[in-house]
């Protein structure tokens, strides 16, 4: 099939031409995990109807398309920028045959697509729906080394870390791949990133800290989802797909992104204590005991992906919980092997299977000592603390000081604990607190107060109570032979940054 693709402000015109039949557009945006319908934005003409995403061709044909999404997983097109993820703009009809696109503009245009004349082609349309295209006046290619780039119209200025990060990674793994391209855009939003074969997508508000960490992510996946992953998840690009195993595909990738910055010596062993103590706070919540972590990678579609202000009282994250898994297989491994091997070491075993099932993640773990995994995958509340702490000192903080149960933002409830005083007093998620006894100033933690909140347009009065905090803002410590063959430190302290009131 071809397109020829005309921009406009917030428009894009497409002209087609494939064989007489079905042209189907997908409603699932691979490495996204709920279904877009990124067809609600077409106006098709020249065909037939068939139902939301399928249409009758003679052959010719053509639509327009609102193109407005500052998410890299979707389209925009502006006066003076345009960003293409193919899987969101284009129909197919034979996912084997040849795809090629043609953009009337006269901006520089980056793509990882194979050019051809005036033509970007890939071979197959799995192959071209994994390659976006970035245009823009303001466009430039920011070289890192000879194999990758940054396509951005923003600035980058930790190019010599990122290249000792990714030196890294490519040593990590002994398939090398050569040439990727980083399409990287600030926003007034965070939309985090999203993996593609060569390249990765990757759209951040302006004040984001853990850039570096991002890039290594995504990056990562190139070998773990793109050329390895689990076996279940197969691409369909009308439904959903279901798998067990996305701790592996994200939790691991996100710990192996870890443990790169720390190897290229770009984060110090107190920062990576402070960042796995805001990972472990994540699971001091009600969720951590409702959730197994394969339950969050099936329901991912349904309750991760849509998670909302009660996520963390009835389910957990595969990324939090598989990071957290990864950093106990990493120290299992260094220490039964003392210190010769780790979680590398597995990763390139898997790497060999391809298209991996859990008796496969399962069978290579327990060659390197691993034998916990049946536990901390499958059950809910699984002792991951307590595996933890055998490595770790870990200490939490705020246990039993007085608290109410809430986050607060901007005088606006944001979050509450199940079970917790404000959770008991009645108080509500959206409930804008307008005085507390009687007098506008902030909230602070004391033994009862009477809080005046306004909802739904209504004036309540509610009397709160504190209680006993469970636990939720962790301390973590480490020293001595095992922690400087992992974080490159003779001892280390870090502290998360929990802030419930």
């Amino acid at each position: 099939m071809r397109f020829v693709v005309t921009p406009r402000h917030r428009y894009l015109e497409v002209e087609g031409e494939g064989k007489e039949g079905v042209v189907t557009f997908p409603t699932w945006v691979p490495g996204s995990y709920f279904i877009r319908e990124p067809e609600r934005n077409v106006i098709f003409y020249d065909g037939y109807p068939l139902s939301k995403n399928k249409f009758w061709i003679n052959g010719k044909f053509k639509y327009v398309y609102y193109a407005n999404s500052k998410d890299q997983r979707e389209v925009i097109s502006l006066s003076d920028y345009l960003f293409i993820n193919p899987v969101s703009l284009f129909p197919f009809q034979d996912l084997n045959e040849k795809y090629c696109v043609k953009i009337n503009i006269n901006w520089p245009i980056h793509t990882t697509l194979k050019r051809e004349g005036e033509w970007f082609c890939a071979e197959n349309y799995d192959e071209f729906a994994d390659a976006p295209i970035q245009s823009s006046p303001y466009l430039k290619l920011i070289k890192i080394d000879e194999s990758h780039f940054i396509s951005t119209i923003d600035d980058f200025n930790e190019i010599e870390k990122l290249q000792r990060i990714l030196n890294t990674l490519d040593n990590y793994m002994e398939d090398k791949v050569e040439n990727y391209i980083f399409f990287f855009r600030r926003s007034d939003k965070n939309f985090g990133g999203i993996e593609h074969k060569d390249s990765s997508a990757i759209v951040v508000n302006w004040d984001r800290k853990d850039l570096l960490w991002l890039f290594a992510h995504e990056y990562f996946h190139r070998w773990n989802v793109k050329r390895m992953k689990p076996k279940d998840l197969e691409i369909n690009y009308e439904s959903e797909t279901y798998t067990d195993l996305l701790w592996v595909a994200e939790g691991l990738t996100d710990y192996i992104a870890f443990l790169s910055l720390i190897d290229s010596e770009v984060i110090s062993s107190n920062e990576a204590l402070k960042s796995i103590a805001n990972i472990l706070q994540n699971l001091t919540f009600p969720g951590f005991k409702k959730m197994s972590v394969a339950e969050s990678s099936k329901f991912t579609w349904i309750k991760l992906y849509k998670k909302d202000e009660n996520y963390l009282n009835i389910g957990i994250s595969y990324y939090d919980a598989g990071f957290i898994i990864g950093l106990l297989m990493d120290f299992t491994i260094r220490e039964r092997s003392k210190c010769e091997k780790s979680i590398v070491n597995f990763m390139r075993e898997l790497y060999k299977v391809k298209r991996y099932t859990y008796s496969d993640v399962k069978r290579i773990a327990e060659k390197f000592g691993i034998d916990f995994l049946d536990e901390v995958v499958y059950k809910r509340n699984p002792p991951l603390f307590d595996l933890l702490g055998h490595y770790l000192e870990i200490k939490f903080t705020d246990k039993h000081k007085p608290y109410y149960g809430i986050k607060v933002e901007n005088n606006i409830i944001t979050f509450i604990e199940d079970d917790s005083p404000a959770y008991l007093a009645g108080l509500n998620i959206g409930d804008e607190i307008v005085a507390i006894d009687g007098v506008k100033k902030s909230l602070e933690v004391k033994d009862s107060m009477v809080l005046t909140v306004l909802r739904e347009g209504r004036l309540k009065e509610i009397k709160l109570s504190s209680g006993k905090n469970p636990g939720h803002r962790i301390l973590l410590r480490g020293e001595g032979g095992l922690f400087k063959c992992l974080f490159k430190s003779e001892k280390g302290e870090g502290e998360g940054e929990q802030k419930i009131l």
